[in-house]
C-alpha cells in the first residue's frame, strides 16, 4: 500500500533524454482509471500524462520545462525552446529564440516606394523581416516600371506611332502620314522608318517638322526651328539621349542640295558623306525601331 498523493518516479519512457526522469503523480492528471504507474507510453509520462518532451513546449527536454517566447507562440525541438510561429506585425529576423520574434513590423502594405529600377511601386509586408517594394505594371511612360529589363512593352495601345521617309523632288520628307508621301509627289522609302511616343512622357521632348519653304523640311527637337522658322508638324516625342532601347537618328546636310538627311544606319550615314558630300550633324535625337 502506498499513501494518498506520494510521488511514484518511474521508469524512464522510450525516447526520453538521458537524465530525464518522467515524474508521475497519482493524484491530478492521472484520471479516472489512468494509475500513472500502468499507463503504457510509448514517450514520456511528465506528471501523469503522457507527452514528448523533445517536441511538448510544455515540457520540453524535461517535464515542467515551460517554453515562453517573446512576441511568438513557442515550439520545441528536440528538446530546445524555439520560435513557432510570430505575432501578426512580428519577425524573428536573427534567428536568436531568446528574443522571439523581435522585430516589431513598421512596414505598411500598399504604402508608395521607389524600386530597384526607379518606378513608383506598393510595399509588400508579407516578410516583416524583408519589406519588398513590388513594382507596378508596365505603362507607356518610356521606361522599364516594372523592372523586367525593358521598356513599353505589352503592346501598349497608342503608346508608339511610326514615321516615314520617302524621298523624291522635295528630298528627303519625314512624317506620320504615309498618304502625305503621294501627295507630295515622293516615294515612300520606308513605312515605318522609326517610331516615336505618340504623347508626351517624363523625359521626352517633341521631335518638330520644320518648314523651309518650296516644300522643303527638317526635323529638329528646337521648339524654334533652329533659326525662327515655322513649325509644321510634331512628329511625336522622342529622348535626346541614349534610353529605354532608343536608337540614334543621325543628321546630315547638304548645302548644295538645300536637304537634310535623317538615317538610323551608321554605314548609310558614313556613305552620304564619302559619297554624296552630305555633313554630319550629329545625332537629331533617340528614336525606337518598333511600336
Amino acid at each position: 500500500m502506498r499513501r494518498a498523493g506520494a510521488a511514484l518516479l518511474v521508469v524512464l519512457g522510450c525516447g526520453a533524454p538521458p537524465g530525464v526522469l518522467g515524474k508521475a503523480d497519482s493524484g491530478a492528471g492521472a484520471g479516472p482509471g489512468r494509475d500513472s504507474a500502468a499507463v503504457d507510453c510509448p514517450a514520456d509520462v511528465c506528471f501523469g500524462d503522457c507527452t514528448d518532451v523533445r517536441s511538448d513546449p510544455e515540457n520540453c527536454g524535461g517535464c515542467g520545462i515551460t517554453c515562453v517566447v517573446p512576441f511568438a507562440a513557442a515550439a520545441c525541438v528536440d528538446g530546445v525552446c524555439t520560435v513557432g510561429e510570430c505575432e501578426d506585425g512580428a519577425g524573428d529576423c536573427d534567428g536568436d529564440p531568446s528574443n522571439g520574434c523581435e522585430s516589431v513590423a513598421t512596414c505598411v502594405p500598399g504604402a508608395a516606394c521607389t524600386t530597384v529600377c526607379g518606378s513608383t511601386g506598393a510595399l509588400s509586408c508579407s516578410d516583416p523581416c524583408a519589406p519588398f517594394c513590388a513594382p507596378p505594371g508596365e505603362t507607356c511612360s518610356a521606361a522599364d516600371d516594372d523592372c523586367d529589363g525593358a521598356c513599353d512593352e505589352g503592346a501598349l495601345p497608342g503608346c508608339r506611332q511610326s514615321a516615314y521617309r520617302s524621298s523624291g523632288p522635295l528630298g528627303h520628307v519625314y512624317g506620320v502620314d504615309p498618304a502625305e508621301a503621294a501627295a507630295l509627289g515622293q516615294n515612300l522609302e520606308s513605312s515605318p522608318y522609326f517610331y516615336t511616343h505618340a504623347a508626351e512622357a517624363p523625359g521626352l521632348t517633341p521631335l518638330y517638322r520644320c518648314d523651309k519653304g518650296g516644300g522643303r523640311r527638317f526635323l529638329t527637337v528646337s521648339s524654334s526651328c533652329e533659326i525662327g522658322l515655322p513649325i509644321d508638324l510634331v512628329v511625336g516625342w522622342v529622348s535626346t539621349t541614349e534610353r529605354c532601347g532608343a536608337v540614334p537618328l543621325y543628321r546630315l546636310y547638304s548645302a548644295a542640295a538645300s536637304n537634310h538627311f535623317y538615317t538610323l544606319s551608321a554605314e548609310e550615314r558614313d556613305n552620304a558623306v564619302a559619297v554624296y558630300g552630305y555633313v554630319s550633324e550629329g545625332v537629331a535625337a533617340w528614336v525606337w525601331t518598333g511600336p
